[in-house]
């Protein structure tokens, strides 16, 4: 009887770490999703790849950037409950123009400088040269405007954008000074079906050492690649 115990114990603890493990990867517990499109290409040679979160490093000079791709799946399990609508949120059947692709976006600066980051040499490409730019709360109030679903849960979403949208949290070209670190997403618009392999880029700039000097450009780019049959066949997403 006491074996039988022990044997129904460990076996309940093993399926509660199963499940914990499984509400981890799409509550935004640093995951991979198994359905994410999205994955860094195998063929990166600059900066290093997180194998538990697929996100990538990368250094410049004292600067550090880590981008996350945040798949539909985890973002909207992450912030959509109840009473709030994820900013990012989007249906299957909607027009890729109303359909966000998301990243996480680490800065570290780690120089004796201030830096900064020039939202206009933000952006994503694909291999065809089609580039988006990062989407702005008023893009996303737009979508949801058009597609009638502005409501108290599009409303908190909408406020939670501008502390979580690092283009809206720290802004353009505000300072970052030495020894502090801001993050956020950046969103986009969903790339093609036909995009197979997808850059994103992004600009740090470096204050000059005397104010008659000129900024100085760290350009970093991140190398992914898009599954299509991931793409067309993401879960639903509850509305």
């Amino acid at each position: 009887m006491r074996k039988f115990s022990y044997f129904a114990m460990t076996l309940l603890l093993l399926v509660l770490a199963i499940y914990l493990n499984s509400c981890a990867a799409t509550k935004g517990g640093g995951l991979i999703d198994p359905t994410d499109p999205i994955i860094p290409s195998p063929e990166i040679k600059d900066g290093t790849v997180d194998p538990r979160t697929r996100a990538i490093t990368m250094t410049k000079e004292g600067v550090t950037v880590i981008v996350e791709h945040w798949s539909r799946t985890r973002v909207n399990n992450k912030y959509t409950n109840v009473d709030t609508r994820s900013p990012f949120y989007y249906l299957e059947t909607w027009e890729q123009a109303y359909s966000s692709e998301v990243f996480h976006v680490t800065i570290k600066n780690e120089t004796d400088r201030n830096v900064v980051i020039e939202f206009k040499d933000v952006v994503m490409v694909d291999e065809r040269k089609y580039e988006y730019r990062p989407i702005t709360i008023s893009e996303i109030k737009d979508k949801f405007v058009t597609k009638k679903m502005m409501d108290l849960k599009t409303n908190k979403g909408l406020s939670l954008a501008y502390e979580i949208m690092l283009n809206e949290s720290h802004g353009n070209r505000r300072p970052i000074r030495p020894g502090k670190t801001v993050e956020g997403f950046v969103a986009f618009n969903l790339p093609s079906t036909l995009a197979t392999k997808l850059y994103v880029k992004l600009v740090i700039e470096k204050a000059p050492v005397i104010a008659t000097g000129s900024y100085e450009r760290l350009e970093f780019s991140y190398s992914y690649i898009q599954d299509a049959v991931k793409r067309t066949s993401q879960p639903v997403i509850k509305r």
